[in-house]
């Protein structure tokens, strides 16, 4: 869309052309705004390799509704990236369907909604459509439009949209379809992407350079389809005696979008294998077609995907599987055809820093999570990867394994000298008895510093990552390590030994954790004497 030809209507912010059509101007990337033809009943957009739409059709919202509604979803496209069409009409939509069959009357707009109608339709709808229909009515209720009622806005808000929140649940379980590789399926594929020969078909070198890129940079695969033809380079040496440098300039994705592109490096063997492919004839007409360095030619004529203006990420993600199916890679875990997907390569990449006891936050900065949290998975999967090996470690003992990690991950309370009034015990020790020696330091480990209750399980939840665990200075935190290790041998005989098993990665957690606090305090007692 050439914005020369569009006018813009300064009371609605939207943009007209000479046929009449409007369009709401998206910046989610600044740099790079796509416009949405807001004009029919269908809105539209080409956005990241794909058309994205909304069928307000298919939402059947009332008279009364509709203009609000639209309205207020046109002000949020101009933000929100474009897939935000294709959310926002499956949230509606089943919004709506589901208020129908529980008999809720939407028809004169939300005036006539109370708590009960609407937890009828909550109860029926995805956690997803829970938080967008949520803010939409929130929004409503702000800009007194649709008869949304602010009281019932601040009530919904204080509703769970999800049930159970499980962060990357197939990492955590290393599942064989969708989880981490394991070492020896990471070699077959490393392999096999960097077996090169330009006498086969454009399509498998493509495909083939678009995998060494995730295993080098594990970027998102939206972020390499989108990379432009110049985002490839090369820095000579000043002098011609050392080898030459290559880069990517990697644009940036989801909530990082419109910060300038990242600079990753790439190896020398990755870096001239871009330059031949760009030099086939195919792969080179498309990069100068749509202004992309990754570009995946098709086996009959002009690809599909050339309509958007980029490969989109479903296509990608197709081919790689197809190739990796064709050349008939198995897996030695499975015995079956390697699932491979751009997204379990960074499972696979987030894995093995966390192996090699990355912190998270870096982690999270070679991922570009939003939050640091999400690298937790990772760090969680190598502990239930190494459990089978520290059940045969003998002379180690829990905490061992994850103890490389506790800085980034474990024991997030405080060591001090007052417990106040909530006493931590040790589950296993009466404090009530006597002791049998006068001198030992009594079961109490720690206090509890949250006002009101708590919901989570004490002294496991105290010391696994509660922020509000006062870790006493005092106490003899190695006899919790000892009860965590009789615990440990008396469910894992009766567990029978189950290899990757979760129990055996929570208590090394939780051993790791006391270890931590040992630590802590030994290191204070040691700042004291000097």
């Amino acid at each position: 869309m050439e914005r020369t030809k569009l006018k813009e209507d300064f009371k609605t912010g939207l943009f007209h052309d000479e046929e009449g059509r409007s369009f709401v101007r998206c910046e989610f990337d600044p740099r790079d705004p796509v416009w949405i033809d807001v004009s029919k009943d269908v809105w539209s957009a080409q956005y990241a390799g794909s058309l994205h739409t909304i069928d307000w059709r298919d939402a059947d919202i009332s008279r009364a509704l509709l203009p609000d509604l639209q309205t207020l979803i046109k002000g949020r496209l101009q933000k929100s990236s474009p897939h935000y069409l294709r959310k926002v009409g499956h949230a509606l939509i089943t919004f709506f369907r589901a208020a129908r069959e529980a008999d809720v009357d939407l028809e004169e707009g939300f005036g006539k909604l109370d708590a009960p109608s609407f937890l009828k339709v909550w109860d029926v709808i995805t956690p997803d459509s829970r938080s967008i229909v949520r803010s939409i009515y929130s929004e409503c209720a702000d800009k007194h439009i649709a008869g949304a009622d602010y009281s019932l806005a601040r009530e919904i808000k204080t509703w769970k949209a999800r049930s159970e929140v499980v962060s990357l649940r197939e990492v955590v379980h290393w599942h064989p379809e969708k989880g981490a590789l394991t070492a020896a399926e990471w070699e077959l594929i490393r392999g096999f992407l960097e077996e090169w020969n330009l006498d086969e078909h454009p399509n498998t070198i493509a495909t083939k350079v678009f995998g060494r890129i995730m295993t080098e940079t594990l970027k998102r695969p939206s972020q390499i389809w989108s990379m432009p033809k110049n985002a490839f380079w090369v820095v000579p040496s000043p002098d011609g005696s050392s080898p030459a440098q290559y880069f990517l300039r990697v644009p940036k994705a989801k909530r990082q979008t419109g910060e300038p592109p990242g600079t990753w490096q790439i190896t020398e063997s990755l870096g001239k294998a871009i330059q031949e492919y760009s030099q086939i004839p195919e792969i080179r007409a498309l990069q100068d077609r749509v202004n992309r360095l990754a570009v995946l030619p098709g086996y009959r004529g002009t690809p599909r995907w050339i309509q958007h203006g980029e490969v989109d990420a479903q296509t990608g993600q197709q081919s790689l599987k197809n190739l990796v199916k064709q050349r008939g890679i198995v897996s030695p875990r499975t015995g079956e055809v390697i699932n491979l997907t751009p997204y379990r390569i960074r499972h696979t990449g987030g894995t093995a820093m966390a192996l090699q006891g990355i912190p998270r936050e870096q982690i999270q900065e070679v991922l570009e999570h939003d939050s640091p949290f999400t690298a937790d998975a990772y760090i969680q999967a190598v502990g239930s990867d190494l459990m089978p090996a520290l059940e045969k470690a003998t002379d180690r003992g829990v905490g061992e394994v994850f103890s490389i990690l506790t800085d980034a991950f474990f024991f997030k309370g405080t060591i001090t000298q007052d417990i106040g009034n909530k006493a931590i015990t040790i589950p296993a020790i009466n404090i009530h008895e006597p002791a049998a020696n006068e001198t030992q330091a009594p079961a109490v480990v720690g206090g509890c510093g949250k006002d009101g209750a708590c919901s989570k399980h004490p002294f496991w939840a105290c010391y696994n990552g509660c922020p509000h665990f006062l870790a006493w200075k005092e106490a003899d935190h190695r006899k919790s390590l000892e009860y965590v290790e009789s615990e440990l041998s008396r469910w894992g005989e009766a567990e029978g030994g189950k290899e990757r098993s979760k129990l055996y990665k929570d208590f090394d957690r939780t051993a790791a954790s006391i270890r931590e606090v040992e630590q802590q305090i030994e290191e204070a007692n040691g700042d004291a004497k000097e």
